[in-house]
């Protein structure tokens, strides 16, 4: 009778450490899964405001408050590569030099395409730019 109740006992202990262990480890996942998809959506984000509202585009106040929003991002949620190369355009701009943004462009495609598990490209983007008519 003691012999079965012991088989009872580690039966149910076994049971409850694997669901605990189960739980824990379903948990840890779910959190980095939760934080690379936001680091995802961030560097998107920045992605599309670079190669849409700033690059080739003449400099404004509202332009240069994205480009500053975006660098903080890129700085907090990018790569080694993408921080140094933020740091690099931060100090070209503060320094009042010209500044590329292909290189910190292409480094947010080739990362995005790679977590999004799509082929990696070569060369820079292709720009297609209108000119606003002045209706005046």
């Amino acid at each position: 009778m003691d012999f079965d109740l012991i088989k009872v006992i580690i039966s149910v202990m076994i049971v409850v450490i694997g669901w605990i262990t189960g739980h824990i480890l379903t948990n840890k996942i779910n959190r980095k899964q939760k934080r690379r998809d936001i680091s995802t959506e961030h560097l998107i984000n920045a992605y599309r405001v670079l190669t849409n509202d700033i690059s080739h585009r003449d400099e404004n106040a509202e332009r240069s408050l994205k480009l500053e929003n975006i660098l903080s991002d890129i700085q907090l949620f990018g790569s080694k590569t993408q921080v140094d190369l933020a740091k690099k355009l931060v100090n070209d701009v503060a320094t009042g030099g010209s500044f590329q943004l292909d290189p910190l462009i292409n480094d947010l495609r080739d990362d995005l395409r790679n977590q999004l598990g799509l082929s990696k490209l070569e060369g820079n983007i292709t720009w297609l730019r209108f000119k606003e008519k002045n209706n005046k």
